[in-house]
Formats: C-alpha cells, structure tokens, sequence
C-alpha cells in the first residue's frame, strides 16, 4: 500500500507527534509492570510512579494543543520523568523491581526525556 503524497512519512513527523506516539503506550505497560511489585511498596513506590506517568501524559498532550502553555508543559515533563527516574532507583535499591524491569523502564524514561526536549528547543526557537 501506497502512502498518499499529502501525508508525511512518520519520521518527518513533527516532534509533539513523535513523543505523544511514543509515550502513549508506556503508562499502560507501567501500570502492568508495577501492578506486580510487592504489596508493601504498592502506596508509596508503585502509587508515585504511575500517578507521574499520567500526569506526564495528561502534560504531553495539553503540550500538543496549547501553544501558550508548551515550553512550561515540557519542563513540568522534564522534572517529572527525573521524579520518576529517582524513585526507579529507590525501587531497584530495595529489591521491588527487578533489574530487568528496571532496565526497560529506564529505557522508556529516558527517550521520552531526549523527545520531549528536543520539542522544547524545537518549539523555543520558533519567533
């Protein structure tokens, strides 16, 4: 099948496409992963890290539509995934996660955080 020539091919993209499309499915396998750690870190580890991966998606997409709010969005974004990187290490320290998950957790973590800055220089240089 043939893509029409109106429509970009996805790595032309622009960068709020790109990053929403990537982070998209990651707060549902989040949710997954940390679902199965152990129930005495479930209201303190567990609960934090999924409640920051919504919000960064609730702060992605209102990035998309509002304009006036973008660069203050990303950097609510930025810090967020840094909150969420901490408390990944806090969980590998004391054996709740495994090394594994960890690793694919961080992965995710860290793409987001190099998308969602390069939107925000993208978007800064723009007059």
């Amino acid at each position: 099948m043939t893509v029409p020539d109106s429509r970009r091919p996805p790595r032309q993209a622009p960068p709020a496409l790109l990053v929403l499309a990537k982070f998209e499915p990651f707060p549902a396998w989040m949710l997954q992963r940390t679902a199965r750690w152990p129930k005495h870190a479930r209201f303190t580890l567990t609960q934090r890290l999924q409640q920051h991966a919504l919000d960064t998606l609730d702060d992605l997409v209102v990035a998309r539509y509002r304009r006036d709010e973008r660069v203050a969005r990303l950097a609510d974004v930025n810090l967020r995934l840094q909150r969420m990187r901490h408390r990944l290490r806090l969980a590998l320290a004391t054996r709740v996660c495994a090394a594994s998950a960890f690793e694919s957790l961080q992965r995710g973590l860290d793409e987001t955080g190099r998308m969602a800055h390069a939107w925000r220089l993208a978007t800064e240089q723009r007059p």
